[in-house]
């Protein structure tokens, strides 16, 4: 598994943990707002960080999907 992968599945479980979610409603959210290709995009940036600052991005990018400023998939 390479590293990027495996970072992608700490964000999965951080975020699960941290809004106390399931695994299907983390899966359908990070679908919906297009985590997953933000987190594999921004790997560089995001796993020198720490899981605080993951999560305040994961939600700064959310409310940015919900201004109907990003391209979120309805």
């Amino acid at each position: 598994m390479s590293e990027r992968s495996k970072y992608l599945v700490f964000a999965i479980e951080a975020y699960k943990k941290a809004r106390k979610l399931n695994g299907a409603q983390v899966y359908d959210l990070f679908n919906k707002y297009g985590f997953f290709d933000y987190i594999t995009d921004f790997y560089e940036t995001l796993h020198i960080q720490g899981t605080r600052y993951l999560l305040e991005e994961l939600d700064e990018y959310q409310r940015y999907q919900d201004s109907g400023k990003g391209s979120a998939k309805a």
